[in-house]
This record gives structure tokens, C-alpha cells and sequence, in this order.
């Protein structure tokens, strides 16, 4: 009887051991298990905030690529309005640049023309003084007798005058012997052989000596004549 009793606490007590050890071994696993749990939903945060900010730093740069691209076009847009804008400005520019040129063209053609017509009507008005100018020829005659100087001045020319002609213009008191061809003997009472035989009048014009009859030499505008007195027969 005491044996069994015996038996049966042994067992009691045997089966509380190993409870107990149970127990206490259950205890640490759980206690073991927890900082892996709590590791685990560490991580697992981490991989949701992780996956979080990724997502929203995608979500940031998907904005802003948005945004610089809207930039972009709005740019794009303004660039093109303002280089479609530019070519329409040139082409005013040039439009009113080549009417001011034409109308200044044309101002200047207009001023050209009426400069025109008030020169021929300044050469209308003055072409009679022309002609009367032109008819108004002249020559310088000269007479000089023996150490003197008898007349010197000009003297007005027709379509005919001549050497004699011009000679008879100075007024002066003439001695000729009329025919084809004329021959002066006496200028203002100053005859030939006078001072010595041999001597008389001859002529020049231009300087020339003219051998031949003062009749039969034209004298032209602008001629130089000159009556002169010789004792040298020259």
C-alpha cells in the first residue's frame, strides 16, 4: 500500500517536472519568438515606408518630368508664336521701308522733273539773250600812226566785216583807192610817204601780217586787228 503511494507520488511529481519544464520551455520560445515578430514588422515597416517613399518620390519625379515638359511645350509654343510673330513684323517692316522708299523715289523723280522744267524755262527765257549776244560779235582794232596811237577799242562785226570794214568802224578820216581790191593810203590825215619814201600803212590780225588787200580778209569774233604805220615797208 505505501509502495503504490509511493509509486504514485513519484509520478505526480515526475509528471509536475515535466510540466514545469514544459512550461519553461514553451516560455522562452515565445519569448524567443517575439523579437523575430517584432523584428519582422520591423522590417516590413521599413519595406512599407521604403515602398512608400519610393512611390511618392516616383510619384514626385512623374510631377515634375510633367511639369518640365508642360514647361517645355509652353516654351516651345512661346518660341514658335514669337518666330511666327517676327517673320509678320519683318514683313511690315519691309513693306513700309520699301513704300517710304518708293514714295521718296517718287518725290524725288517729281522734284527732279520740276528742276527740269524750270531749267528749259530759265534756257527759254534766256535763249534770245543768247542770240543777241552771239550777233553782238566783236573784234579789238588798234590804229597807230608814227609814234602815236590813233584808236584802240572795240568795235562791233557783221556776217561781211573785213579788215577794212573794221578799219572804216573806228571813225577815224580815211584815204582809199576803192575797187576789187581796196588799197588805204591815208588814216587821220597821216599819208603814205609822209615821213619818208617808201613808207605807209599796213595791217595785222592776230599778230599776222596779211599780204593781200584789206577787203579780201574776213575778220571773225573775238579777232584782234591792227592798222599800223611803217617806215620800213613792212
Amino acid at each position: 500500500m505505501k509502495r503504490t503511494r509511493w509509486i504514485i507520488a513519484a509520478v505526480v511529481v515526475t509528471i509536475l517536472v515535466i510540466g514545469g519544464a514544459l512550461a519553461f520551455q514553451q516560455s522562452r520560445q515565445s519569448q524567443a519568438a517575439e523579437p523575430d515578430t517584432a523584428a519582422v514588422a520591423t522590417s516590413s515597416s521599413a519595406s512599407t515606408s521604403t515602398s512608400s517613399s519610393a512611390a511618392t518620390s516616383s510619384s514626385v519625379a512623374k510631377k515634375k518630368h510633367q511639369r518640365s515638359s508642360s514647361s517645355k511645350k509652353t516654351t516651345t509654343k512661346t518660341t514658335s508664336a514669337s518666330s511666327a510673330t517676327k517673320p509678320s513684323a519683318q514683313r511690315q517692316s519691309s513693306t513700309a521701308s520699301s513704300v517710304a522708299a518708293s514714295s521718296s523715289a517718287a518725290k524725288s523723280v517729281t522734284k527732279r522733273s520740276k528742276k527740269a522744267k524750270t531749267t528749259k524755262h530759265q534756257a527759254a527765257k534766256t535763249k534770245p539773250a543768247v542770240k543777241k549776244t552771239r550777233s553782238a560779235a566783236e573784234a579789238h582794232l588798234v590804229v597807230s600812226g608814227y609814234k602815236k596811237t590813233f584808236f584802240d577799242g572795240q568795235v562791233k562785226l557783221t556776217s561781211k566785216s573785213n579788215a577794212f570794214t573794221v578799219l572804216q568802224s573806228s571813225k577815224l578820216k580815211l584815204v582809199a583807192q576803192q575797187g576789187a581790191a581796196v588799197y588805204v593810203s591815208s588814216i587821220n590825215g597821216l599819208a603814205q610817204n609822209d615821213i619818208k619814201a617808201g613808207s605807209g600803212w599796213k595791217y595785222r590780225v592776230n599778230g599776222k601780217f596779211i599780204d593781200k588787200a584789206a577787203n579780201l580778209k574776213s575778220v571773225k569774233n573775238g579777232d584782234k586787228v591792227h592798222w599800223y604805220f611803217t617806215t620800213k615797208g613792212y
